[in-house]
């Protein structure tokens, strides 16, 4: 049978204007290329946000700018930094702990993990940028009560 999986593929990203616990939403749409939305059958959400080349203007906009609040989720969650090396410098919080990671990297953060993340540095003229990986169709955030609080024991 031809086209039967046709339905799985995503041609074009859905654009998101606002997105909870993240700030860049107010200076440009987030391009949302899995989810429930585009693929009703997902059981991942992803999105991509990438610079071809970094410049001073972009670079100001970003460290200004984008920045997630410390939240939560009830799926695993995975950061993909990609680009070249040193392109961008995140500042990852993950529970009471803060990590600085370069691209190329990954971060996992297992369900129920408070955690953020930031760029605060970038190297103009350089590729780099962010793939969150959501481990659920749908990108929901819970309230984080204690930030210090890490993954549930169960």
């Amino acid at each position: 049978m031809r086209n039967h999986y046709e339905r799985f593929i995503v041609r074009k990203p859905m654009l998101v204007a606002e997105l909870p616990d993240h700030d860049l939403s107010q200076a440009i749409p987030y391009p949302v290329l899995m989810g429930k939305d585009l693929v009703p059958e997902a059981q991942a959400w992803a999105l991509y946000l990438f610079i071809k080349e970094i410049t001073q203007e972009l670079k100001d906009l970003a460290i200004g700018t984008d920045r997630a609040t410390p939240h939560k989720h009830t799926f695993d969650e995975m950061y993909l930094m990609i680009g070249d090396e040193k392109a961008i410098t995140f500042e990852v919080m993950m529970g009471d702990e803060t990590y600085r990671v370069e691209t190329p990297a990954a971060v996992y953060i297992p369900q129920s993990t408070p955690h953020a993340i930031r760029p605060v540095d970038a190297t103009v003229g350089k590729s780099g940028g962010l793939i969150p990986v959501c481990l659920s169709g749908e990108y929901i955030t819970l309230p984080v009560d204690d930030p210090g609080s890490g993954p549930s024991a169960e």
